[in-house]
């Protein structure tokens, strides 16, 4: 048996939208699948978490044991972008000043939910355990090192690392030509899967 869930399967979880090509493990754990849309190309590996509003472009991968909370913040996640392993992505977050109690077992009235987008721009990429706290938007062709924390929004073509993370170099955009390249070799038809 395959360890990704078959077409017929993917039609049977109740996802807004899927794609083409879409390979979502088995042992992936998936809440609020009628607020997720996933498009072409688009890999989720073993124990990651999904939940709430998610939307996936084309050509993503999502590495093993990752969370990614939309909740009603909502997480876009555009084409060729990606996160590394055992990384979590959070598109709210309970209010810890003290002022409010936290945790969903207890009552909305005496919590403070802030929900704030969390936008991946167009080649985006998250390396291996990193946090990326609600409301942050990675510019295109950006990419944040391992085990970094993102509490700012990171500039495109940027690469930051750290606790907070932090510019250390432009990123070259020797992909962007990559991206053309296969967008011609499919848009001739050629099967290259």
């Amino acid at each position: 048996m395959d360890s990704f869930y078959t077409e017929e399967e993917l039609k049977t979880l109740g996802l807004k939208h899927y794609g083409k090509n879409v390979k979502i493990s088995r042992k992936a754990m998936i809440y609020n699948t009628d607020q997720i849309e996933i498009g072409n190309h688009v890999r989720i590996d073993d124990f990651c978490i999904l939940s709430g509003r998610i939307q996936f472009g084309d050509y993503i991968h999502i590495g093993v044991f990752t969370q990614l909370s939309g909740s009603t913040g909502g997480m876009y996640l555009h084409d060729f972008s990606g996160v590394s392993y055992n990384s979590t992505i959070l598109a709210n977050s309970d209010d810890y000043s003290g002022e409010f109690l936290t945790n969903p077992m207890v009552p909305m009235k005496y919590r403070k939910i802030a929900p704030a987008p969390v936008v991946f721009e167009k080649h985006a990429l998250v390396a291996t355990r990193c946090a990326v706290m609600p409301g942050i938007t990675l510019g295109e062709g950006c990419a944040v090192g391992a085990m970094s924390l993102v509490l700012k929004d990171v500039d495109p073509w940027s690469i930051y690392v750290g606790i907070p993370a932090k510019w250390i170099k432009e990123r070259k955009r020797d992909l962007i030509r990559l991206e053309k390249a296969l967008r011609e070799e499919l848009g001739q038809g050629k099967e290259i899967f």
